[in-house]
């Protein structure tokens, strides 16, 4: 069984569910392109769309520097959408709106693993796109503390270990990421890294507009000034907040989540102030408000991808019956835990591009210490007996 594979089983739907037909509005704010607003806009429809069919209810909270912003409970869903017919789309004052038709069918929804362990997550800086637009409130320290707030908030939900890579940025140019990056490299950057830090998951960004909607409307009509690009006009500015958000598997390489983000809120504060990026002034704005609401919202979609996906470790070495592998304590692995034993191997696509498989041996190990480091777990007979050796995978569903 390839790896893929094994990574998105759990997102098989139900065969006997109603479908429903529905009709939804959906809208983004024209950051540059009107296609990538167009692309937008329609992906927010179908979401809606997905809400009309089937919704649960997620408890979110969102921590920065350790002080709680946001705890709230929302309504989300997850159904399949198809037969879209776009009904009509226009854009006015800097919004780009899409009106569907759809045909949606609720599927079920990813189920949390037979296993509360904690899956080790690095999250790195976030990329910025147009550093210019960060001098209104002087927010160039998004790249660091926007990694954070997803840092904390996802170590206080308790459900992953998120590490602090926000120093780090995956993206050498992140106006084009992640699509255009030469795939050999992405993959060998994601795995490098995750390797380093210890990590089964890497989660990443980019920040693509902070710009003021009415910047983003001179740039249309191609009529920039100094002043409208700097948002010092007489009335608070509208400004807009659009992010990318993935998350890829730290064995692999390969790309598990996606998705783009996009807001707006009004800038209430001083045009010259130094509001920095997560401070308490920028949360009691206006458009901070704007801005926690959306991420409280993207971080729950991260914590959703990765409780879909299996604890997974490699094993660092074989001694006879017992195993070495590399899991932190902080994992919440106990005695008594039992692992299935995955061989891990490499072949090549057309293209040569490496792809790592994994087959299933149908045998289990036990722990029988838990170090802070890794954890030692036992066979019923020896490893070599069985052609297991390091760099092979445990796994828990």
């Amino acid at each position: 069984m390839r790896y893929l594979l094994i990574l998105i089983v759990s997102w098989l739907s139900f065969s006997n569910v109603h479908a429903y037909v529905v009709e939804v509005e959906g809208q983004a704010p024209i950051a540059g392109s009107i296609n990538h607003a167009r692309q937008q806009a329609l992906e927010d429809a179908m979401r809606q769309a997905s809400l009309r069919a089937e919704a649960h209810v997620v408890s979110t909270q969102l921590m920065s520097k350790g002080v709680m912003q946001k705890d709230e409970i929302k309504i989300k869903s997850q159904s399949k959408v198809k037969d879209v017919e776009v009904l009509w789309e226009d854009s006015k004052n800097g919004i780009y709106s899409v009106a569907i038709r759809a045909d949606v069918k609720p599927v079920q929804m990813c189920q949390s693993q037979g296993n509360n362990l904690r899956k080790a997550v690095a999250i790195t800086g976030f990329g910025l796109v147009s550093p210019k637009q960060t001098s209104l409130g002087q927010l160039q320290n998004i790249e660091q503390d926007l990694a954070r707030v997803f840092i904390n908030t996802l170590n206080d939900s308790g459900q992953v270990h998120a590490l602090d890579a926000s120093h780090i940025g995956l993206y050498e140019n992140p106006a084009y990421a992640p699509s255009t990056q030469n795939q050999q490299r992405h993959l060998t950057t994601s795995m490098t890294l995750a390797q380093n830090l210890g990590a089964q998951y890497i989660v990443s960004g980019i920040v693509r507009g902070l710009d003021t909607l009415s910047a983003v409307a001179d740039k249309a009509q191609n009529d920039e000034t100094w002043l409208s690009l700097v948002g010092l006009n007489d009335k608070p500015a509208e400004r807009q907040f659009v992010i990318d958000v993935f998350v890829h598997d730290g064995l692999s390489g390969a790309l598990i989540f996606s998705n783009s983000y996009a807001t707006q809120g009004q800038w209430n504060l001083d045009r010259m102030a130094n509001v920095r990026f997560a401070s308490p002034a920028f949360w009691q704005s206006k458009y901070g408000y704007s801005v926690k609401n959306l991420l409280a919202g993207a971080i729950d979609d991260v914590s959703m991808s990765l409780r879909c996906q299996p604890f997974m470790a490699k094993i660092i070495k074989t001694d006879g019956k017992r195993l070495h592998i590399e899991a932190l304590a902080g994992a919440g692995i106990r005695p008594g835990d039992k692992f299935s034993i995955y061989r891990s191997g490499t072949f090549y696509n057309l293209d040569l591009e490496p792809r790592i498989e994994l087959t299933n041996t149908d045998m289990k190990a036990t722990v029988k210490q838990v170090q802070p480091q890794f954890i030692v777990a036992d066979l019923s007979m020896s490893a070599q007996q069985l052609s297991i050796q390091r760099d092979d995978i445990v796994i828990a569903w």
